[in-house]
């Protein structure tokens, strides 16, 4: 007899978008710890990216994904997480430019919208002014006429949060979020990483089915049996249903970001998926012969964090000099990265994780250096600095003046002091020289030391005598031509 395919009514998921200060984090925490106890909060594990609360007595899901280096990863392979947005606006700046690229983000995917207008508690705060921004934007609230709902929040003092999370749970019923209890669950990976105890650790939001601990899962790149199964607090668990979060140990090897999981009958059904080789392989990229290049080896604590880090390095300028990744995989620095750096000229960066002992001697030795980095934004700024050494530094020559020499004072081993006027341009002390005689170069030299009127002077200019302090092999004499230049190194831009 064939199992009836049940429809069930399904929590909301919940991301949250908007200006990089308009408080989106704030929200985030704030609800966190308005609905789940402290001493729970506190234990939430780093790398979930997403918690659950209840609301009159029901769940809503939300995904830490704003800040979160996941997200842009996740995003660019199709995967459609949310069922709303809240787009968070400080009622004091109103729109900005992060504001209207997170209103393209939620057009795109074609999210439930409610607006949280953020801040009210700061004085100057004018959510009529930033209703009108949003009517420019084709973003209309239901005060305005239109469908889109809205609130009024202080993610600071908690003013208007279970107003928010009532508009929610409002949208949701209206929507009717559904999913099917099919006999092999599916969701998909919004976190990933390899964990020194545990091994490969993935986050997984469910929505399709009940998922169990035991069960075959597998990605396209990754396979694997759910050993251990916890929530969002790391708390064990049985099993997951529909928008619920949950922490998977059990993958062969890390799983990326963005990647669907399905449950399978056996794990010879798994592996038969596999389209994709773990990002743990090396990364060759094209590389362009009349280009200088930069290699990089990648370590992190996440593949979330390697989708990350390999956006924002695309952005840099690589006309003059490219960006090579020999090597991008999660995990601390070995000894064997240390190796391939000094095998392969590359620069190692460590984000978010750690160097073994046994690596860092083996820098040390091999004076290979290793850049550590807790935010991708100082790891960007030091790629443009190392890709900026790259730059070829040519020499180029400025002619400054000519002086006629008129005595010679002092000649010691490599060095003269001698007498001249001036007759074209200055003199600059430091500056190089180059002798010539009866209309023939036979020398060059430098000037350490310059002289008028018994002063030290820096600068003597056309129509002075001067006192040069030489030094070079060549022996200057009287009636020799001195043309004074200097020499600067010009090292070409990334932009």
């Amino acid at each position: 007899m064939e199992k009836k395919i049940e429809t069930i009514y399904r929590p909301p998921v919940v991301v949250i978008l908007g200006h990089i200060d308009h408080g989106k984090t704030s929200l985030l925490t704030s609800i966190r710890d308005f609905k789940i106890l402290e001493k729970e909060s506190g234990g939430i594990t780093q790398h979930v990216g997403a918690y659950q609360i209840i609301h009159n007595d029901k769940k809503i899901t939300f995904i830490d994904t704003p800040g979160h280096e996941s997200f842009s990863a996740i995003r660019a392979r199709g995967s459609k997480l949310a069922d709303i947005a809240i787009l968070v606006i400080d009622a004091v700046e109103g729109i900005k430019k992060q504001t209207k690229e997170a209103i393209e983000h939620i057009k795109k995917a074609g999210l439930i919208t409610i607006i949280a207008f953020n801040k009210m508690d700061k004085p100057g705060a004018d959510p009529e002014m930033v209703k009108q921004q949003l009517f420019k934007e084709d973003m209309v609230v239901e005060s305005y006429g239109g469908k889109i709902p809205s609130v009024e929040i202080s993610a600071l003092t908690g003013k208007g949060i279970t107003e928010l999370l009532d508009v929610i749970q409002l949208v949701a019923e209206m929507e009717e979020l559904k999913s099917n209890n099919v006999d092999l669950a599916e969701g998909v990976i919004i976190e990933s990483y390899m964990d020194s105890k545990k091994g490969p650790t993935s986050t997984v939001l469910v929505d399709k089915g009940i998922l169990k601990k035991g069960e075959y899962i597998g990605t396209n790149s990754s396979v694997g049996k759910i050993k251990s199964l916890g929530d969002f607090l790391g708390k064990e668990i049985d099993s997951a249903s529909s928008s619920d979060p949950v922490v998977i140990i059990g993958f062969e090897n890390v799983p990326m970001v963005g990647e669907r999981m399905k449950v399978y009958n056996t794990a010879d059904e798994a592996r038969e998926n596999i389209k994709e080789k773990p990002v743990q392989e090396k990364q060759n990229n094209n590389e362009d012969s009349d280009k200088k290049c930069l290699n990089l080896i990648i370590k992190s604590d996440a593949l979330g964090s390697i989708e990350a880090i390999k956006e924002i390095l695309n952005v840099l300028p690589q006309e003059t000099v490219q960006i090579k990744i020999i090597k991008a995989e999660v995990g601390n620095v070995s000894e064997k990265d240390v190796k391939l750096a000094k095998g392969s000229g590359a620069a190692v960066l460590a984000f978010r994780t750690k160097k073994d002992k046994i690596a860092e001697m083996s820098a040390d030795k091999d004076k290979i250096r290793i850049y550590e980095f807790d935010i991708i934004y100082e790891l960007s700024q030091k790629v443009r600095e190392l890709m900026e050494r790259k730059l070829v530094k040519e020499k180029e020559r400025k002619d400054l003046g000519k002086v006629e020499v008129l005595a010679i004072f002092r000649t010691e081993k490599n060095r003269q002091i001698v007498g001249g006027n001036v007759i074209e341009g200055e003199v600059q002390k430091s500056s190089m020289l180059e002798i010539w005689r009866d209309g023939e170069k036979i020398g060059s030299g430098k000037i350490v030391g310059l002289q008028s009127g018994k002063k030290d002077f820096d600068v003597v200019k056309k129509g002075k005598e001067s006192g040069i302090l030489y030094q070079g092999s060549v022996r200057i004499k009287e009636g020799d031509e001195l043309l004074i230049y200097k020499e600067e190194y010009i090292k070409e831009c990334l932009e």
